[in-house]
This record gives structure tokens, C-alpha cells and sequence, in this order.
């Protein structure tokens, strides 16, 4: 699919109205032109008063929306895609109370769409494995510890992030939130985001050498000293920029149990950091073939 790309003014003059986003949706769930679920006839007929397309064989009525993140929205579709603009269209991200404020809608509604789109998010990420040249380590994210610091700190979520290495630049990145410090977690987060075959290279922690049996080389060499560039300065790279988004954006460390959306969103728009006016497009292409995520997915 060719995804549009949108500056600020192109994106206001695109999506203006709930016409417009309903379109942008028919035209990602039906990229070929639409077909009809129940018949599978390839013509059918706007219905001007309706989200929905008329099958022109058996006059089944197809909601645009049905089946989709939007699926039901009571929230005006020019306010998601707005929304959809404003997550993607800055390295930082917007905080939810920003969002609120910009778009003038009740916290509690935005808190609960930008989770949604957190999760389709997290859909696109589950595709692409990293490959090739592979920086893993951990490192820990929450709020201030006021006793030890580091591995073993209290009130704070294990994260494992890996990192492509493209001649000593960042590649595409992941992390994945370990639910206890157990190295099967560790083995089974890194097993789930690499290729057979890749070369990994990782400090010489002694549960690292689990990841023999998923790496295709590993290399677990002393690191060098501090202050030079040592052959994990991505992925320290990495974890240095999600702290600061999450530090800068949200101004604490978020809540733990929504911690792995955070760091998908932050995953999404690193990875296609290259194609930042696509952004929005891609999500919102993203959201239209999505499934429906229901509350109880995202409290």
C-alpha cells in the first residue's frame, strides 16, 4: 500500500470532515475497491446518511467502521485522525492532558483512544524481525528509587531492548517488557523479536549465554570502558532517548502497567523515523484494519 504523505496544512485541507476520514478508511480496509463481505460482489453504493456501503447484489449494508478501531466511535472521526496526527507527527509524542487541551475533549476519552491506537501501534510491530547485526541488553524504567539503583531496584519494570546495527547507526529497534527478572523471560523476549541466524552481541552478564541456543553467533566480550564507543552504544543510545520521551513528555516514568504501550509508541515512530509525513497515514491505515479493541483491553 502507498501511504500519502501530509504536512500539518496538506493533513487540515485532507481530513476536514468525517466524509473525507471515512474514505481514507475505505480506502485502507478495501485498497482494490470494495467487496462485499456476505457475496463477495465488487460493487456497492455509498449511503450518504450511513457509514456504510451498499452491496449492489444483495443489498447488504457494509458499516466502514465495522470491524475497525473506530468500530461504534461516538467520537467524531475528524477528532481520531487529529489525534492520530498530533502522536505521530513529533518525536516526543503529546502527553494525553496536551491532547485533551488541543482537541477540547474530556480526559478520560482521549486517555482511551490514544491507549487504542497505542495497541494498533504494537500490531505493526509483531511483523518485522530484527536481523543481521543485534545490540541486546536490559535496563530498568519506573519511578525514583530512593535506596539501590540499577539491577535489583525497587518499584521498577525489567525491559529488554534490542537494536540493529547498521555499520555503528541504529537500525530498527524493540523492547519488550519482562514480567519477572527470570531468564526465561529474558530468553523468551529476545527469541520472539530476532531472525534465526543473528549475530548478537551483549555484555558478558552470565544469563546472556542462554541466548546461544537463539543467536546464529553470539558474542559476549568485556565492554570497553566508559567514554568510548563501545560496540552497545545504540542500544544505550536507545534506552537514553525512551527515558528522556518518557521523562519529557509524560514528566514521570507512566504507569507500570501500561508501560509496554510506551515503549511500543516510542518503538512505532523510531523505527519509521525516516518517513516522518507517512506517519499519520500509516497509522490511521493501521487503526482501519485493526480489530475492534473493546475497554476491558486497555483498563
Amino acid at each position: 500500500m502507498a501511504y500519502k504523505e501530509h504536512n500539518l496544512l496538506e493533513f487540515q485541507q485532507r481530513y476536514s470532515s468525517d466524509e473525507a476520514c471515512l474514505e481514507a478508511i475505505a480506502r485502507a480496509r478495501w485498497p482494490h475497491g470494495f467487496v462485499c463481505p456476505k457475496c463477495g460482489h465488487d460493487e456497492g453504493t455509498r449511503l450518504n446518511k450511513r457509514r456504510a456501503i451498499q452491496c449492489a447484489n444483495c443489498r447488504r449494508q457494509t458499516s466502514i467502521t465495522a470491524g475497525t478501531v473506530f468500530h461504534k466511535t461516538k467520537v467524531p472521526l475528524r477528532c481520531w485522525f487529529w489525534l492520530i496526527f498530533l502522536m505521530t507527527q513529533d518525536k516526543g509524542g503529546i502527553s494525553t492532558m496536551r491532547a485533551s487541551s488541543l482537541l477540547g475533549m474530556h480526559y478520560t476519552t482521549v486517555w482511551n483512544l490514544m491507549h487504542k491506537l497505542r495497541i494498533a501501534m504494537e500490531d505493526r510491530l509483531d511483523g518485522p524481525m530484527l536481523s543481521g547485526y543485534v545490540e541486546i541488553d536490559d535496563a530498568y524504567f519506573g519511578g525514583k528509587s530512593r535506596k539501590k539503583r540499577g539491577r535489583g531496584a525497587l518499584n521498577k519494570k525489567q525491559v529488554c531492548v534490542m537494536v540493529e546495527r547498521l555499520n555503528r547507526k541504529a537500525g530498527d529497534a524493540a523492547m519488550v517488557v519482562l514480567a519477572t527478572g527470570k531468564a526465561d523471560d529474558y530468553q523468551k523476549a529476545v527469541d520472539s523479536r530476532l531472525e534465526p541466524m543473528t549475530h548478537v552481541r551483549t555484555d558478558g552478564l552470565y544469563r546472556n549465554s542462554l541466548l546461544h541456543g537463539i543467536a546464529g553467533k553470539l558474542n559476549m566480550d568485556n565492554i570497553p570502558t566508559k567514554g568510548d564507543h563501545g560496540p552497545l552504544e545504540n542500544v544505550d543510545r536507545i534506552i537514553s532517548l525512551a527515558k528522556r520521551h518518557l521523562l519529557g513528555t509524560y514528566h514521570q516514568y507512566c504507569s507500570r502497567a501500561h508501560l509496554q504501550r510506551f515503549l511500543n509508541e516510542f518503538c512505532y515512530r523510531f523505527n519509521r523515523r525516516y518517513g516522518w509525513y507517512q506517519l499519520a497515514s500509516r497509522l490511521a491505515s493501521a487503526c482501519a484494519l485493526h480489530a475492534p479493541i473493546p475497554y476491558a483491553a486497555i483498563s
